[in-house]
């Protein structure tokens, strides 16, 4: 500890401030890489020499899991480090591997080889820009910074599948890899201009020993881990993680080739349809953040609260939107948005996908409240496993549905997928119960941290 003085835990900084707008525009360039194969996967089978869809949903299903499982040690480290440190060397990191991509003599599992090896440093960005995101934004309003943070997913994935799906006929499928290296060597450089946040530094608990002037500087051992997993709410809220997700990524990764398929879309209108209905995703992150906040301020257990509604609207309506039959062979773009039929499935699409925008965010804010400053960014990176566990599934199951039971058509599939929110609405039970006793738990064990420290190093170590 030391006694450097601190500004109360309500302000946000400047500094701050600029810390999480970088962060931001990283989060964007990440989920538009991971989003650039599925949509080109009409055009690319011939040319890498691959049979069907589930060749292609295979590398990125990997992908993902490599940086789910790679997230755990970044964010270990990060607990016992400096977060801004390791995040500019693994965005180097993943950049350097798609540098060989954009080779013209690739191969499909040259390719696949490369992709995955840039997903061991795309895995650590997540856990470390929500820990810092955490200790960047005042407490009360963390559901609405997570909710823009998501919003930066949605949008760069959306960004992803616009630019693969419009580029790739045009410009040939590595031209929109190009485009994300050099996205990503950009957001490396602005990240040398962040500053690492404090730890806690906007943690309630610890006001008033900011105040006194002591510094939070915890970091994890292995025995924080046989804690956390005394948390039942942490439990509950990986499993939720995992089942809500399936849905939410079997849309944006299968949406275009569904559209092509099953109704008849050109691939271009198809791209353009599907990314504006998945702009929901960014209306939704805000709309449900800043409610989740509210509800917070009142009840604690009102993010789950929330969770358990998004879960239970979305469903419905998108089990709806994929069972609606039509044929769109033909329309342009603005004739898709005109003719009452599409307009009607784009409305059902829009509106399941606004809902199923409130989940992850409010998983993440909720992991954050139940796990103290000096572990949250492990305790995140496993929430962020079940999340890239989930999207793996959400990947991988449409197309082998489609493929084994439905002839190739998604419609069914995806129909089916969306069963699982009700799955997740269930889950959420056991959170509920928990979530205020756990967050009490926290409170009272991040105190204890700190005053451990306060009388084994005096105030001014």
């Amino acid at each position: 500890m030391n006694g450097e003085q601190r500004q109360p835990a309500n302000q946000w900084k400047r500094r701050d401030r600029l810390t999480y707008g970088i962060l931001f525009i990283l989060s964007v360039i990440i989920a538009a890489a991971t989003a650039l194969l599925p949509p080109m996967t009409g055009y690319i089978l011939p040319i890498l020499g691959v049979p069907s869809d589930d060749w292609i949903a295979l590398i990125v299903t990997v992908f993902l899991l490599i940086s789910g499982l790679t997230a755990i040690p970044w964010a270990y480290l990060a607990d016992r480090t400096t977060r801004r440190t390791l995040l500019i060397i693994s965005t180097f990191f993943w950049t350097f591997w798609f540098i060989p991509i954009l080779l013209p003599t690739i191969e499909y599992w040259t390719l696949f080889l490369f992709y995955c090896l840039a997903a061991v440093g795309i895995g650590a960005t997540s856990p470390l820009a929500l820990s810092m995101t955490i200790d960047c934004v005042p407490s009360s309003f963390r559901s609405t910074t997570f909710g823009l943070l998501s919003t930066a997913a949605g949008a760069g994935y959306g960004f992803g599948v616009i630019l693969s799906g419009l580029l790739v006929v045009p410009f040939g499928w590595q031209m929109p890899f190009l485009i994300i290296l050099i996205f990503g060597i950009a957001s490396g450089l602005l990240l040398f201009l962040t500053r690492e946040p404090p730890r806690g530094q906007n943690d309630e608990c610890l006001q008033d020993l900011q105040a006194a002037g002591h510094v939070y500087t915890y970091k994890i051992s292995m025995k924080d881990l046989h804690q956390m997993w005394r948390k039942r709410s942490n439990i509950w809220l990986i499993v939720v993680g995992i089942i809500a997700i399936i849905p939410t990524a079997a849309f944006g990764t299968w949406g275009v080739r569904w559209l092509t398929v099953d109704h008849g879309f050109d691939q271009s209108v198809a791209t353009i349809f599907i990314a504006v209905a998945l702009l929901s995703q960014i209306a939704g992150t805000i709309i449900f953040g800043g409610w989740g906040d509210r509800l917070f301020r009142k009840n604690k257990r009102g993010r789950i609260d929330l969770i358990l509604l998004c879960c239970l609207a979305a469903g419905p309506i998108l089990i709806i939107g994929c069972l609606y039959t039509f044929w769109a062979a033909g329309l342009t773009i603005i004739g898709a948005f005109l003719n009452p039929i599409t307009l009607m499935f784009f409305i059902l699409i829009f509106t399941g996908t606004l809902f199923d925008a409130g989940i992850s965010p409010l998983i993440y804010v909720s992991a954050g409240d139940i796990n103290s400053p000096g572990i949250r960014s492990t305790a995140l990176s496993l929430h962020l496993l079940a999340h890239v566990v989930g999207v793996a599934l959400g990947t991988q199951l449409p197309a082998s549905i489609a493929a084994m039971f439905f002839g190739g058509l998604y419609s069914p599939s995806l129909a089916i997928i969306c069963l699982f929110f009700f799955i997740a609405a269930l889950s959420t039970i056991p959170i509920l119960r928990n979530i205020r006793k756990d967050i009490e738990t926290t409170d009272n064990e991040t105190r204890v941290q700190i005053q451990n420290a306060l009388a084994q190093n005096g105030p001014e170590s």
